[in-house]
């Protein structure tokens, strides 16, 4: 089974392709839907971030405080160390889980949908990455219209993932997501006809 690892920085606007993607029937493993199930109240990787940050981290109904978090790791790169170390390995156990499912489905490929693919080293794990760029200023824009954080706010987190000049030295594919949505999808549609196994949907190459 060929695997995909699609990542972008915030902004950027990777759901766009990889919602595309689902839609030409290729299996989606999205790493922020398995980052969010990691934190369920009772899963054991809550209760390891109990014993590494305290009580304090978490919200009366036995959630995790996202808020909290964010600040505390935020501008600790120890503390942001030790949050990804539990909660990365829950997220590769569950996204192996699917790939083996998707590969008993008889799925020729898959994507990992991973906005820190990189960062954490998982192209290692994939057959190529995909990379969603735009230029800087949309991408302050389109956060900043989503999210309505000052442009300062935008910066700071942006800082926090690797540039993407960076990223281009990794990427097998690039997806220029400053224009129409359908440009976005012309390019999906041209880079997948180069993937070993993938066949389109009667009719979708020309969609």
């Amino acid at each position: 089974m060929y695997r995909i690892g699609l990542t972008g920085g915030v902004g950027s606007g990777k759901s766009t392709v990889s919602s595309y993607m689902h839609e030409l029937g290729i299996p989606v493993i999205d790493g922020d839907k398995l980052a969010r199930e990691a934190v369920i109240p009772g899963s054991l990787a809550m209760n390891r971030l109990r014993e590494v940050f305290g009580p304090h981290i978490f919200l009366p109904d036995g959630s995790l405080d996202r808020l909290k978090v964010g600040e505390i790791v935020f501008n600790d790169e120890e503390k942001r160390q030790k949050l990804n170390g539990i909660i990365h390995p829950y997220i590769w156990y569950r996204t192996r889980e699917e790939l083996i499912r998707a590969q008993g489905n008889g799925f020729p490929v898959v994507v990992l949908d991973m906005p820190l693919l990189l960062e954490i080293s998982w192209q290692l794990r994939v057959e190529e990455v995909w990379l969603v760029e735009v230029p800087l200023e949309v991408q302050i824009a389109r956060v900043i219209s989503r999210d309505g954080f000052t442009r300062e706010q935008v910066m700071e987190r942006i800082r926090k993932q690797m540039p993407t000049t960076n990223k281009m030295n990794y990427a097998d594919v690039i997806i220029d997501n400053s224009r129409s949505v359908e440009d976005t999808r012309r390019q999906v549609r041209e880079a997948l006809k180069h993937v070993p196994g993938f066949q389109f949907p009667k009719g979708m190459e020309e969609v």
